[in-house]
Parts: structure tokens; sequence; C-alpha cells
């Protein structure tokens, strides 16, 4: 692929400028300490995750593999994305890993396309890295979709929780998942690759408004930046980025009332539970949740939940699909099939 010369390239775009934000990122994330340990990406061949693929094979010293997930929608196109990635990873001298998964086909009664995408493909990246034996993997996420995640979070109905967005870090199943773009803006990391000549794949269903995400990103946040605030992006991403230590108090509290009443990962003492206020009943429940790998209740609906269990009276609950919370014999937990969950 070309590259244009050093001189055309902007300041703020230049491998010097670039070097040192990745090397700042990477020892404040905790990755980048001079063990080089082997990293695997999360590529779709998208702008996003050709950029992040990119800046770690100019700046990162250890193994790379490129994680490129097929997820069984867009049929050609799709194959062409996996074929495109697979090419501009060999073109980077990074060792590239392709999963296929029919995400319709393994879609949950009352999960969203979007939803079912997201969790099956985090599925397949921790198998892939447990395969790989990498314990790190790197996401393409960047500061637009902290922004539009806060935005979509709060207006779905989230505490604090939701209100950070994304995080920098987080562990799953063993594996941890950095976010090392979140300080970047989405045409920021375009440029990167546009100034070198690089290019990108572009997935068809971005444009399809009708995906609730999509329908933010394209329409809502523009309305907003147009006629409220022309830096709303940032401060949605400054908030988010605020709430994070509340959210680090929030979290400890939480498993600590979850060890006080819990007996075992989806079983509670009812009368314990009940003991608590309606807010930290939210919390434990939440992370029961979490711990069982399910989708995030809204807070309308985590409050119905925790009023069900303060009432002392015999209740089911549904959370999400065949999962349901039920009280009875003094007991609070969880029925349904967990490890397709996960």
């Amino acid at each position: 692929m070309m590259t244009n010369s050093s001189s055309n390239i902007p300041y703020d775009l230049s491998s010097h400028v670039l070097g040192k934000y990745f090397r700042e990122t990477g020892k404040r994330q905790g990755w980048y300490n001079g063990e080089h340990v082997n990293i695997a990406l999360a590529v779709s061949g998208g702008g996003d995750s050709s950029a992040l693929m990119w800046l770690f094979s100019k700046f990162y010293e250890g193994s790379l593999t490129a994680v490129h997930v097929n997820h069984g929608i867009r049929g050609s196109e799709a194959d062409d994305d996996e074929k495109f990635t697979a090419k501009f990873a060999e073109s980077l001298g990074v060792n590239f890993r392709s999963v296929k998964i029919d995400v319709p086909s393994l879609r949950m009664k009352g999960e969203s396309l979007e939803t079912s995408a997201r969790r099956l493909r985090l599925k397949a990246l921790i198998d892939t890295a447990d395969e790989l034996g990498i314990t790190s993997v790197m996401l393409g996420h960047n500061r637009d979709d902290l922004a539009e995640t806060v935005l979509f979070n709060i207006l779905r109905g989230t505490g604090i929780r939701g209100s950070v967005g994304m995080t920098e870090k987080t562990v799953n199943n063993g594996v941890t998942f950095y976010r090392p773009l979140l300080g970047l803006r989405r045409e920021f990391l375009r440029d990167i690759l546009r100034v070198r000549g690089l290019t990108w794949r572009e997935d068809s269903t971005n444009n399809d408004d009708s995906y609730t995400r999509n329908f933010i990103r394209l329409k809502l946040l523009p309305l907003i930046e147009c006629g409220v605030n022309a830096s709303a992006v940032e401060h949605l991403a400054q908030f988010g980025e605020d709430m994070r230590e509340v959210r680090n108090i929030e979290d400890e509290k939480s498993l600590m009332l979850f060890t006080e009443c819990s007996e075992n990962e989806s079983t509670f003492n009812r009368k314990i539970l009940r003991s608590f206020s309606i807010d930290d009943i939210m919390l434990v429940m939440r992370l029961a949740g979490r711990n069982l790998g399910l989708r995030t209740l809204s807070r309308h609906r985590c409050i119905e939940l925790a009023g069900l269990i303060r009432k002392g009276e015999n209740f089911i609950f549904e959370w999400c699909g065949n999962v349901k919370v039920s009280g009875r014999n003094g007991k609070i937990f969880f029925e349904g099939v967990f490890v397709e969950q996960r």
C-alpha cells in the first residue's frame, strides 16, 4: 500500500506525535511496560481498527495478531472485508486470524441483531485469545464512540455505571480488553491513514439509521452539535471520564454488598437483601447480572426488580430472553441458561 512522504504529513499526524501518544497511553493503561507481551488486535477493516493496527505495527515491538470476526450478516461484503483486512495485516507484518460466526442463527429470543453481534463477537475474541495464549486484546473504540455510548446510556435510563460509557480497560474471563484510542476522534484516526495513502473498508450497515447507535451517530449528535453545542461530543466524553472514579467507588461497594448477601453466583439470601436500600439492592442485582454475562437492565426495570425483592412476596421477573429472577422460600435466584450468555 502506498505511503506518503513524511514531509507531506502534518505535525499532529506525524510519527513523533503519534508515537508519544501511543507510549503514554500504553503506560497509563498498563500494556506498554517493556515486557512486549503478545497482543491481539480486534480488527474489522474499518477506519478505526485499521488505524489501530497501523499504530501497533509501527510502535509496538511485541508479537501482534489481528483477529477479524465475520458475523455472517452481510454476505459477500463481509467476505470482502475479511480479505481486505487479511491483506492489510500482511502488508504491516501482522499475524492474521479470522473467525466466522452466524449471528442471525445464534441470536437469543428478544435480543436485537446489534446486541447479539456484540455478545457473540466478544465471545469469539475471548475464545481466540485463549486459543492463542493471549491475555491482552486491543479494541478500536474512539472518542466519538465514547460520547455516543454515554448519550445512548443516559437516554435509555442508566445509573453511574452506564454514565461512564466505556472504560479504558475491562477484564472478561481472564482476558483484558484495552481501548487505546479513546483519546482520539474518529476523523483523526482516518486522517492518520489518509495522509499515508492507506485505505479502509466502510461497513454499509453503519449508514442504516434504523439501528439505534447509528441513529445517534448520524442524526442525533449532529443535530445537538448544530443546535445546542458544537463541542457536544467532547463534553459527553469528558463527562464519561469524570464518572470513572465514581464508578470505581460504586464497584467496591457493590462487591462488598454482594459478598454479604450471596450464597453463590446466582442465589441470594432474601432477608439480608431486603435489609438493603433500593439503591443497594440495585447494585447487587446489576453485579449479579454482569457476573452471569447478562445484558444490563435499565434503571427503571432495575428499580422495579428491587421493589419486588423488598415486598417479600413470591415473584418471577423476566430479565431477558429465558432468564428470570425469582423470589420464593427466602431466596432470590436467577433461572435460565447462563452458559450461552457468557
